[in-house]
């Protein structure tokens, strides 16, 4: 992808810009803090590149509900998918952007030092001095933070959702969000072919959902021994093997029900019986997946 240069922007086209991105479902908690939910619809046209101001007063938190979203900042590339999850301030530096036409974003906009006032620079693990400048961290996906970007993208859309409710998912969200990107920073201090090694490991267990391989096949098949396996998933993933591929197979799972009942779900995954199959999909999202079916919007479907 091409990096953009800064364009220049007026000030009310700038804000206006920025009203367009934080979308519709804008929610403020407290001075200095809030949070909403965008679409396509909010960024402009699908597949086409699209150029934002920056924003030097807050810190943006975001999860990926659906789709996939592309960026550049400076020299900077950041690219998501659904599940994914990242911190970052722009610095005031504009961005480009392209995104696909079922992308949802969860953000949380927050001043640097509300942040340090509720989670403090050991957890947040960002420089909150008067000096801010670019930076932006990312993983993902987790099922502790889709978890709780699910139940805050409900709340929203409850138009009669207590405040007080949004306010305690919000913050129990940035717990968890920092927490596991805590833990990527962690995962910086892996050699960089052993990364490489667990990336491709990743891709190989995700690469057929209706059949999970053993743990001994994917480290073959990556040339790492079984150990340094397991502790590189929890290091770089914040997850186990299992429990990573068991993450994507019920996002699989969730996506499939738009279109099939929950036994043509079950079985499409591999599962011979569908109440474990459902027990699964209760775990990963708190319902059933035919209550899920019932309910099932576009906008909170992972692909």
């Amino acid at each position: 992808m091409t990096v953009c240069s800064d364009i220049g922007i007026s000030t009310a086209n700038k804000q206006q810009q920025i009203d367009n991105v934080v979308g519709q479902n804008f929610v403020q908690l407290m001075p200095g803090l809030s949070v909403s939910i965008s679409s396509a619809q909010d960024m402009g046209a699908a597949d086409t590149k699209h150029i934002f101001p920056g924003d030097d007063q807050y810190i943006h938190i975001n999860n990926v509900l659906a789709g996939k979203f592309e960026a550049t900042v400076g020299n900077t590339l950041l690219q998501c998918e659904c599940g994914d999850f990242n911190i970052g301030f722009s610095g005031g530096e504009n961005f480009c952007a392209y995104h696909s036409n079922d992308f949802s974003n969860l953000e949380i906009m927050i001043k640097p030092e509300v942040l340090n006032e509720l989670a403090g620079e050991e957890l947040s693990g960002v420089d909150l001095g008067k000096s801010m400048s670019f930076f932006v961290k990312q993983s993902g996906p987790s099922r502790k933070v889709s978890t709780c970007a699910n139940r805050i993208h409900k709340l929203i859309k409850d138009q009669e959702a207590n405040p007080l409710l949004l306010h305690s998912a919000t913050l129990d969200y940035l717990y968890w969000h920092l927490t596991a990107l805590k833990s990527v920073d962690t995962g910086s201090q892996l050699p960089l072919r052993e990364k490489k090694q667990l990336m491709a490991a990743r891709d190989f267990l995700l690469s057929d959902l209706s059949c999970p391989p053993t743990i001994s096949d994917v480290a073959k098949v990556v040339g790492l021994n079984q150990c340094k396996l397991k502790k590189g998933f929890k290091v770089l993933f914040n997850n186990t093997v299992y429990g990573c591929f068991q993450e994507e197979r019920m996002h699989k799972a969730m996506n499939l029900l738009k279109d099939n009942n929950v036994t043509e779900t079950a079985i499409s995954l591999g599962y011979s019986n569908v109440s474990h199959f459902s027990v699964a999909f209760r775990k990963q999202f708190g319902v059933l997946p035919k209550e899920a079916r019932l309910n099932l919007a576009p906008s909170i479907v992972c692909g």
